[in-house]
């Protein structure tokens, strides 16, 4: 899998790379862009164009993985017709035999048992609530964001594609505090709050559900890949505060 410590800033023109760890993360605005780029994996149907720009960033980042994943991805399904399946049946259909719902009060509430078929939990728990709170707080309208019109109609705060974009968002925020020479410590707490109470909860346990079900691995590839940026921002951000706390 590709090191999370390379990350794409673009999902345009995936040519430049952002460092993505605990030791040396990117400014506010490199850190959005990573955060945009893997929700738009997750809020947007397969294109011809965004295949060829996960290829050559992966060219770029030099992981022999990904790049074997894109390329038998693109020779086996040029007209991508059975990924695009693919993200029906994992996201958006129950009776597909593969359906992972890509929201965190379902994954969080799911009833896992060794043998049997996971029983996932309600579209709307105490999680999709306190997400969408906390949209309303900090004037985050994922509606505005340019996905699958499907998505829209859902209207279900906590899928994975929205709170990735909600950290995005919440470092552009943090980037206009910091140009305006305004205190910065209470997004970055809540950027770390976000992380540590939502996605690094979740994420790990939709990685493993996707795991059991079989796939292309892309959707897989990518959930893991967030997984890893989120548990290393959480670090930074950590280790950022300490320092504030310092100084």
């Amino acid at each position: 899998m590709l090191s999370s410590k390379t990350l794409n800033t673009g999902a345009t023109l995936p040519t430049n790379t952002v460092t993505v760890n605990s030791e040396s993360m990117p400014d506010a605005n490199g850190r959005a862009q990573a955060y945009e780029f893997l929700a738009g994996i997750f809020l947007k149907e397969p294109s011809q164009e965004i295949l060829r720009n996960l290829q050559a960033w992966a060219a770029v980042s030099r992981d022999e993985s990904a790049q074997a994943l894109l390329d038998r991805i693109a020779a086996d399904d040029p007209e991508l017709g059975s990924l695009t399946q693919e993200y029906y049946d994992l996201f958006f259909v129950p009776v597909s035999g593969r359906f992972i719902p890509p929201f965190e009060s379902s994954i969080l509430g799911a009833l896992r048992q060794e043998g049997k078929k996971t029983k996932f939990g309600s579209f709307w728990g105490h999680e999709t609530v306190e997400v969408g709170t906390l949209y309303e707080r900090t004037e985050f309208q994922p509606e505005r964001l340019a996905i699958f019109e499907p998505l829209r109609q859902v209207n279900l705060p906590d899928h994975l594609g929205f709170e990735l974009s909600f950290i995005a968002y919440l470092c552009r925020l943090e980037e206009k505090q910091h140009q305006h020479g305004l205190s910065t410590n209470g997004v970055f707490r809540l950027e770390q709050e976000f992380l540590d109470k939502h996605l690094n909860r979740w994420l790990p346990l939709l990685c493993s559900d996707l795991s059991r079900i079989e796939q292309s691995g892309y959707y897989l590839y990518f959930a893991q890949l967030a997984q890893d940026v989120c548990r290393e921002d959480a670090v930074f951000l950590s280790e950022s505060g300490s320092i504030t706390k310092e100084n």
